[in-house]
Formats: C-alpha cells, sequence, structure tokens
C-alpha cells in the first residue's frame, strides 16, 4: 500500500499563522496519564456542565499530536491525504479518523478501515485534518479541501468523480457530516486566502458514512476543542454554535445516500440522535441505511485493535458493520 502522505492545500492554508500553539495552550510535561484522565480530564468530565482545567486535554495533544504525531507547535500544520488504492477501482472513500477534535485515530479508525474497504474493491484516502487548538471553520474546510481534491485528481487516481464518499467515526462522522449537510459546496472564504483551481471543484460528496458520529454538539464539551473555551463557557453562544452544526436541520431533499451505524451502549454520544437524524432523512426522501447495534461500545472502528480489559465490549454483532458497509458503497457506486 501506498503510505505516502499527500498534502491537499497549495502554499496558502487558511487559518495558517507563525504563532505558537503554546500561547493557547497550558502544557504540563510532568502530568502523569492518571493526571490528565482523573485530575485535569477537561472536555471528558461529563460529571458537570462546567468546563473546567483544560490542562490535562491540552498536554495529551501536545504529546500526541506535536511531540510523536503530525502536527507542529506552531499554526503551521499540513492536512494530508493517505491513499489506499484499490487496482482496477473507479470508486474511493474518504476516510475521516476520530477523536474528539483533539487527536486522530489514524489507525484503528483510518488503516483498518482502508484495509477492508480495499478487500471489496474501493479505493481509500485517509484525511489527517486539522484539529485542537485550531477552531472552526478550518477542520470542516480541510474535509471540503479534501473531497475537491481528490475530485481534481480524479483521473491521475482512476476514480470516477461521481463516485467519491466520505466515512468518518466519533469527531470524524461530525466532521463528514457537517461538511456534508451544512458546509456543502459553499465557497472557501477566509481572511487571507487565495483561492486556486482545485477550489473550483465541486465538493459535495455521492456517498455519506458516519459511524458513531456526534449528531449534533447540544451541551456537549468538545465545543471547547472546536470553537473555544469562550463559546462553551458563553451558554448562548454554545447554543448559538450548536444549533449552527446540527446536522440534523440541515438536511434536503436530493441529498446523496447515507450510511449510520452505532451501539445501543454508546456511553460517550448519544446513540438516539442517529436514529432522529435517519428519521430526518427517510422523511426528506433521503435514501439512508441505519445499523444500531446492540452492544459495542463507542470507538469500535475497524474492529480489530486490542480492547484495554477494564473498556472491553463484545464486538460479535458490531463487527458485521463492515461487510454491510462495504456492501453498501459498492451497491451505491455500482
Amino acid at each position: 500500500m501506498n503510505k505516502k502522505h499527500i498534502p491537499i492545500w497549495g502554499s496558502c492554508i487558511p487559518g495558517n499563522s507563525d504563532k505558537s500553539k503554546l500561547t493557547v495552550m497550558d502544557v504540563h510535561p510532568e502530568y502523569t496519564m492518571e493526571d490528565i484522565f482523573t485530575k485535569y480530564p477537561g472536555v471528558w468530565d461529563k460529571s458537570c456542565e462546567e468546563l473546567g482545567d483544560m490542562s490535562g486535554n491540552d498536554t495529551l495533544v501536545y504529546r500526541g499530536e506535536i511531540e510523536n504525531g503530525f502536527a507542529r507547535e506552531t499554526f503551521t500544520d499540513e492536512p494530508f491525504l493517505i491513499p489506499y488504492l484499490a487496482k482496477g477501482s473507479d470508486k474511493c472513500v474518504i476516510i475521516c479518523p476520530g477523536g474528539a477534535y483533539l487527536s486522530k485515530s489514524m489507525d484503528n479508525e483510518g488503516e483498518d478501515i482502508a484495509a477492508f474497504l480495499n478487500a471489496a474493491g474501493v479505493s481509500c484516502f485517509v484525511l489527517w485534518y486539522r484539529t485542537y487548538p485550531y477552531h472552526a471553520p478550518l477542520m470542516f474546510l480541510d474535509c471540503q479541501r479534501a473531497i475537491r481534491f481528490v475530485r481534481y485528481h480524479a483521473q491521475e487516481y482512476g476514480i470516477h468523480p461521481q463516485k467519491i464518499g466520505i466515512v468518518g467515526f466519533s469527531a470524524g462522522g461530525n466532521l463528514c457530516g457537517v461538511t456534508a449537510l451544512v458546509f456543502r459546496n459553499q465557497r472557501v472564504e477566509y481572511p487571507g486566502y487565495v483561492p486556486d483551481e482545485i477550489d473550483g471543484e465541486d465538493a459535495a460528496v455521492n456517498a455519506l458514512g458516519m459511524c458513531y458520529p456526534a449528531v449534533s454538539l447540544e451541551d456537549d464539551k468538545a465545543t471547547a476543542c472546536i470553537a473555544g473555551a469562550e463559546v462553551y463557557n458563553d451558554k448562548e453562544k454554545r447554543l448559538a454554535f450548536s444549533a449552527r452544526y446540527d446536522m440534523r436541520t440541515h438536511v434536503q431533499e436530493g441529498d446523496c445516500p447515507a450510511f449510520l451505524c452505532n451501539t445501543m451502549d454508546d456511553d460517550v454520544l448519544p446513540p438516539l440522535r442517529l436514529a432522529e437524524l435517519a428519521m430526518t432523512m427517510h422523511r426528506k426522501g433521503v435514501s439512508c441505511e441505519l445499523h444500531m447495534f446492540p452492544e459495542g461500545g463507542h470507538g469500535f472502528g475497524g474492529c480489530v485493535d486490542e480492547q484495554p480489559l477494564e473498556f472491553a465490549r463484545d464486538r460479535t454483532a458490531v463487527s458485521q458493520w463492515k461487510g454491510l458497509f462495504a456492501n453498501w458503497v459498492n451497491r451505491i457506486f455500482a
């Protein structure tokens, strides 16, 4: 498989600057992993509405994304695609890993997904997009750009320009849904950004997949990662932001087919919001395939990673989602 990282933007990347991320991040090298998750949980603390200290989130992002990942210490990150091409395939899926908009699970929700789709004859591109401390709309502009990039280079990759799908997981599912249903094909308008030829391509996808996605950010502390702590801490601004990005209110007649999947024991994101989205799509006449498995928890992804014993869930049933999704993609793009 080709593991080359392909930058999706040109010399001008909206929202980038030479400013250090450490001017907005409170990083503590002395924190242990126990400190991060128990003393300073920040956005992961579901016991109260108050956001609290995000230094644990900042420290984890610094270690995982900057010290040991592809992000930089300055706001100069370069979003990229990793191609996994299936020989002779004219269809593709852009894969958006999740990670609460703090990180990206590039293996379990990226490479592992590409592996079974390649085996089913579907080419893939795994997207590494900008996350915290970057804020909206930049991650959605990255996703839009990835779609336009693949469509612009479709002939080069042997891809039919009308056989481009997208699938995302958790925050990546939110990224896909908001990009497809809220941002759609709107132009990139960002201070200082100069559009190029790729920006002239259509950003619409032909198939939309979402697994355990954040359908709405209503009262979700992840809002602090996407929009900033000041937005989360101001209830009026928080509600306005969540309303703006709630994909349930943006479905339109004529939207592309959707594949939705989650488990009933998802204790991170409300699974029934996905059912509400499916009902909205049904009312709008949008083709929608919904799979709600009894168990499997949140973050099952490719169902091949080793689970920590204390968080292990039975994946016997939910692992079927892979075959169902592969069959759905091939049926849509037949």
